[in-house]
């Protein structure tokens, strides 16, 4: 790109899903669709987006995701290309199973996740410095294609984490200190190969 062209990428968080145990579960890869309230919300998101122009947007390829960025962006001629990559963390063994059955039957690496969230993962599942081996190389992979243009991108918290912790020098232990909301935008401008974080987990709600 230019190096004194200046695009706007766009970072959004799925809309709430359908889950079982009142929510109170490990769900990262697995596939829930929208809640009815996640549903209303994405129809919500619509109303921010309706202005903006789009040169690309694409999606992780879970339900939540490419449900969100179909509702949010109903009646308008771009196509929303779902990327494996950007999928959310795998879980492994815990993966749609509650909090305290978690915790009761995995107690000491339970306890050893909940102090180093970037380094340990379940059994079977990623650590988030495993998502992050990932998810970089396909987001720069979509910098590479769309040298200009804006970029909407509709993911989940922890795909969305690991890219502020790679370009702004967050920590990725720290990913539960700060805010990542059901249809959360988080704004980026791109001038060659600098990248600025302009909005952080902004909502069309904020006053």
């Amino acid at each position: 790109m230019n190096n004194t062209e200046k695009q706007k990428i766009y970072l959004i968080r799925h809309a709430k899903p359908d889950l079982p145990h009142n929510g109170k579960l490990y769900y990262g890869s697995t596939d829930y669709p929208l809640s009815e309230e996640g549903i209303k919300m994405a129809g919500n998101l619509y109303g921010a987006l309706k202005d903006l122009e789009i040169g690309a947007v694409f999606s992780s390829d879970l339900r939540r995701a490419r449900e969100t960025a179909e509702i949010a962006l109903a009646g308008r001629c771009c196509e929303v290309r779902q990327v494996r990559g950007l999928r959310e963390i795998h879980l492994g063994d815990w993966e749609g199973r509650s909090f305290d059955e978690v915790r009761s039957t995995w107690n000491e690496l339970y306890e050893k996740r909940g102090i180093s969230f970037d380094s340990v993962g379940p059994p079977g599942g990623e650590s988030f410095k495993d998502l992050q081996k990932r998810t970089v190389p396909a987001f720069e992979d979509i910098l590479d294609n769309n040298p200009s243009g804006s970029i909407m991108v509709f993911a989940h918290g922890g795909v969305i984490w690991t890219l502020m912790c790679n370009y702004f020098g967050f920590k990725l232990n720290d990913i539960f200190f700060y805010p990542m909301d059901f249809c959360g935008i988080h704004l980026i401008e791109r001038t060659g190969e600098l990248m600025k974080l302009i909005k952080y987990n902004w909502s069309s709600s904020l006053s």
